[in-house]
């Protein structure tokens, strides 16, 4: 029976001092070192609480132990798929190996030895008695495990051969006789008694004073390292498994870099988004997506293809070279060829134009090609490789894209490049699109995709909500009406999906097949997703459930700007996409719905027949009820800001409903055509004095309705205001 794995834990101690730092030195582990990790598993034997043998099953993939020894019994079977015990470029094999060389480009090589430690409960019972955040008052602790291990290893002679491996010279030392890095796995102890669940785990943490015989010496253990307990899964089927995660810490940094599913809410540094994010990354742990890297992490390390130029990087459409495709708004048009990401790097990263203020963060949006089933890399979605599972897809090969916030400093001091307040800043942008969500209750039933438990919800997609709704890789909030601050009871993993009538049990949280951009597609300020800015909300909500969302308001950005850029994928030739980015696509050619707080600086042009409404978003975005909008959301502003030009083209309409407000600054400019219809429903619409605002189509003030206008509006000859009863049109400020 398959378990989900929860996400490791890291609690390592940093100071963020002024010192000159680079990303690419990592945090405990150089991004192009080479060296051998000493793999301890450990399996206890309750000799004492006999019952607890029973919470763990006896499977093929690492037996349950019987007999106290060194590598005598109980040896997981899957050792030389988990970890090579040699580099061989063109030969990998085991997943830990591989998933760091292919992400590396070759430049981060992993290798390992084994020993497996079957060792009596009782024998950790006789340690002194441990006190700490996971373990109260007991001997039975993760570290006294470990310690008992290396103990009952030098009791019994110390090891002079490695299992899996012959050799015990070729460590890589911070200096003599010390073992460089060191993961200690735990099969079979729980948080309760223990410390640590299946899944749990410490990056950057080592086997301290300790000594292992090696031969005729001891060997210390450096201070690199990771403690995890791994449960009687196969680990060399799972790339983003707690051991991965850990390790990773030791690149990236600690909880403060969380990202792509592998955070949690066991830690207190700010994040951007008001929900912890899914997606794909080294970081990603059990709540990944795509189990491979992203582009941002190869970024931060400087992981490049050997013929890249620089580290965001893809093809010319022109001539067919390596260019840089790291743009902004002024470098104006260009056609990339995206090829697969894994295999060649190729990534696009678009700088967003637009923030609220210096305080807040810059923005990118990222593209991937990932060709899952097609690249023969370690690219596919999470659990989708476990041969007794068909309930999960692989994935769709495709252009895979997120956001990027803030963290664009990778070299300065290290308050700026290790800067602990933007935890999980990684956003997915499906190619679904985002949408607001309902909870619905339905009759118990059990989740037969990996988990194997219960539910009696599910998450509906209600209305598409391109600016403000959810994704289905974040875990979302759903309050209750009753409430008037978020809070961890309503804080809901999508397990279950519903789209329509159409139910799917799929484990969506994980990532679909709805997720890459697979056919040929445009987006722009007009779809769903769109190419707009994300919108920030800085928050720390602890385990305890204790809640900040004031300490980094003045970083929010909480408007939506719309503005020219258009991105389009086209599939070409061997796999690979042509992708158009332009900055000057004003056209909206879709039905779509707009929420939130919106500002045009640019152009917008509504298109033939199509409408816009301005609708209250009922996703929350927000940590408290709003008093006027009685939702966990402001109610809806849209701002043509000065120097801005709005057209609706014939028979478009523009409807202003739920309380929303468009206003037109002085010096914008409004164009309504022929047929097209503004319609007021129970919201407001403010023209200001100065606006060049043109009417030569329909205004229809309906009950609930508000028009502000002056005398400067121009009407045309065929142009009228109609105003239903209850309906208020103000003229001139009176």
């Amino acid at each position: 029976m398959k378990k989900l794995l929860i996400i490791g834990l890291l609690f390592p101690l940093f100071t963020f001092g002024q010192t000159n730092s680079r990303s690419w030195d990592g945090k405990g582990i150089k991004p192009n070192s080479k060296f051998r990790t000493l793999n301890l598993f450990i399996n206890i034997i309750y000799d004492v609480n006999l019952g607890n043998n029973a919470n763990f099953p006896d499977t093929a993939n690492w037996a349950r132990a019987y007999n106290e020894g060194i590598n005598n019994e109980a040896i997981p079977v899957y050792l030389l798929d988990f970890i090579d015990t040699a580099f061989d470029s063109n030969n990998r094999r085991g997943s830990f190996t591989r998933i760091y060389a292919e992400s590396s480009f070759d430049s981060l090589q992993i290798i390992g030895d084994f020993i497996v430690v079957n060792i009596k409960e009782s024998r950790i019972l006789n340690l002194p008695l441990v006190n700490n955040q996971y373990c109260s008052n007991t001997a039975f602790c993760y570290n006294n495990i470990a310690t008992a291990a290396i103990e009952f290893i030098n009791e019994k002679g110390g090891l002079q051969t490695i299992y899996g491996h012959n050799s015990i010279t070729d460590y890589d030392c911070e200096s003599n006789n010390t073992i460089y890095f060191t993961q200690t796995m735990i099969r079979n102890i729980t948080h309760s008694y223990g410390g640590l669940n299946p899944g749990d785990g410490f990056g950057n943490a080592h086997l301290g004073s300790n000594q292992i015989k090696i031969g005729p010496q001891y060997y210390r253990f450096g201070g690199r390292g990771s403690f995890q307990c791994v449960g009687t899964s196969d680990l060399s089927t799972n790339p983003s498994s707690v051991v991965t995660h850990e390790v990773s810490h030791s690149l990236f940094g600690n909880n403060s870099f969380h990202t792509t599913g592998g955070n949690h809410r066991g830690s207190s540094e700010h994040m951007p988004f008001l929900c912890i994010q899914g997606g794909h990354g080294l970081m990603g742990a059990a709540n990944s997506g795509l189990v491979c890297c992203n582009g941002y992490e190869r970024w931060r390390m400087h992981w490049k293809h050997a013929d890249a130029p620089d580290y965001i990087t893809a093809i010319s459409f022109e001539n067919g070279d390596f260019i840089v495709s790291d743009i902004q708004k002024e470098d104006g048009n260009k056609r990339f060829i995206l090829r697969d990401f894994i295999t060649f790097g190729d990534a696009i990263r678009i700088k967003l134009p637009y923030k609220d203020g210096s305080a807040c963060s810059n923005q990118y949006i990222w593209l991937e090609n990932h060709q899952v089933g097609r690249n023969n890399k370690l690219d596919f979605l999470h659990h989708s490789n476990v041969t007794n599972v068909d309930c999960r897809p692989a994935g769709r090969p495709g252009i895979y894209a997120y956001y990027q916030v803030g963290r664009d400093i990778i070299s300065g001091t290290s308050s700026q490049v290790w800067n602990p307040n933007e935890r999980d800043n990684l956003r997915m942008i499906p190619a679904e699109g985002y949408w607001d969500y309902k909870i619905e209750q339905v009759d118990d039933f059990q989740y037969s995709c990996i988990n194997w438990n219960t539910y009696s919800y599910l998450h509906k997609r209600d209305n598409p909500n391109p600016f403000c709704g959810y994704h289905d890789q974040e875990i979302q909030f759903h309050p209750l009406e009753e409430d008037n601050i978020v809070s961890l009871p309503r804080y809901t993993r999508l397990w279950r999906k519903k789209i329509d009538n159409q139910i799917i049990d799929s484990l969506v949280f994980l990532g679909d097949d709805r997720d890459a951009f697979s056919t040929r597609t445009k987006l722009n300020m007009g779809t769903n997703p769109s190419t707009c800015n994300a919108k920030t909300f800085y928050n720390s909500l602890y385990q305890d459930g204790t809640l900040d969302y004031t300490a980094h308001a003045s970083r929010n950005n909480q408007t939506t700007y719309l503005t020219g850029l258009s991105i389009e994928m086209i599939p070409y030739a061997n796999n690979t996409f042509l992708v158009n980015i332009r900055w000057d696509d004003f056209n909206i050619t879709n039905d779509v719905n707009w929420t939130g707080k919106i500002a045009l600086k640019e152009q917008a042009i509504l298109t033939y027949g199509k409408t816009i409404s301005l609708l209250q978003n009922r996703t929350p975005a927000q940590c408290t009820r709003d008093e006027q909008s009685n939702c966990f959301a402001k109610t809806t502003l849209f701002s043509c800001l000065s120097g801005s030009s709005f057209t609706q083209e014939k028979l478009s309409k523009m409807i202003i409903d739920e309380q929303s407000l468009l206003f037109l600054d002085s010096n914008s400019a409004y164009f309504v055509s022929v047929e097209a219809q503004i319609v007021i429903k129970k919201g407001e619409m403010i023209v200001h004095e100065n606006a060049f605002f043109t009417v030569d189509g329909e205004i229809i003030v309906e009950d609930g309705g508000v028009l502000t206008i002056y005398n400067t509006t121009k009407m045309g000859k065929d142009a009228q205001i109609i105003i239903q009863p209850g309906g208020k049109l103000i003229v001139n400020g009176g």
